[in-house]
């Protein structure tokens, strides 16, 4: 089915309402995700995308947002996704506490057990975590890639700088859980990584020294949209 035609027959089932015998024989001819679509959501869930349940665990779907900014990485989220999703992305406007308007881009999966293992790797207690060895046994380098992209940077934001330091938002993740990561992407993927301390909370840091390497593994994953974010 072609993106036009995929487009059209998701409205046909968003408009007849989630539960209809049309979506449900739908869902039953997809199984499982693709090994690009497990590599990604990997890399989405170590960065800012959600799993979530609506029935107690049966089934899972993965949500997302982001900035204005990266709204076409959004919309490459969304095209990649697209027959695991209804609706397209979503425009969300508030003001922060500065009074300031933000506006982000949201949208998320149907929920379907295709969803499910990643249930096993990230929800540890029902809330988001790692399970052992889950970088040396399942992020690739177009997982990594996607991780970068979705809540990674640059480690100097100075325009002259000559450092080509990267870094990992891991904020949401444990001081053991960050550390974790950090020394099995170092054996995995032979990158100088090390952990440092970010407004209270533990990231991680691609050296200067493995921008090679990193560039190397993840090149022809980064998308165009999101160059913006590489030293230099």
């Amino acid at each position: 089915m072609n993106n036009n035609n995929n487009e059209n027959f998701n409205k046909l089932l968003l408009k007849k309402g989630a539960n209809n015998k049309l979506l449900r024989e739908y869902k039953m001819k997809l199984n499982n995700l693709s090994l690009e679509l497990w590599e990604i959501s990997i890399g989405l869930i170590l960065g800012d995308a959600s799993l979530q349940t609506q029935n107690k665990g049966k089934t899972y779907r993965l949500k997302f947002e982001w900035g204005d900014k990266n709204k076409l990485y959004a919309e490459h989220i969304h095209t990649i996704f697209n027959e695991w999703i209804l609706s397209p992305p979503h425009k969300k406007i508030r003001v922060n506490v500065n009074r300031n308007t933000i506006i982000s881009w949201g949208f998320q999966t149907f929920s379907h057990s295709a969803f499910n293992p990643l249930k096993d790797l990230f929800l540890i207690n029902k809330y988001k975590g790692i399970a052992n060895n889950l970088i040396h046994n399942h992020l690739t380098p177009r997982g990594l890639a996607y991780w970068w992209m979705d809540d990674g940077g640059k480690l100097d934001y100075n325009k002259n700088s000559k450092n080509q330091g990267l870094v990992l938002n891991t904020h949401s993740f444990t001081k053991e859980e960050v550390e974790m990561m950090s020394n099995e992407l170092a054996l995995k993927f032979n990158l100088n990584t090390c952990v440092r301390l970010n407004k209270n909370k533990h990231i991680i840091v691609i050296k200067h020294d493995s921008y090679k390497t990193f560039i190397n593994l993840t090149n022809l994953y980064i998308i165009p949209s999101m160059r913006y974010k590489l030293p230099n």
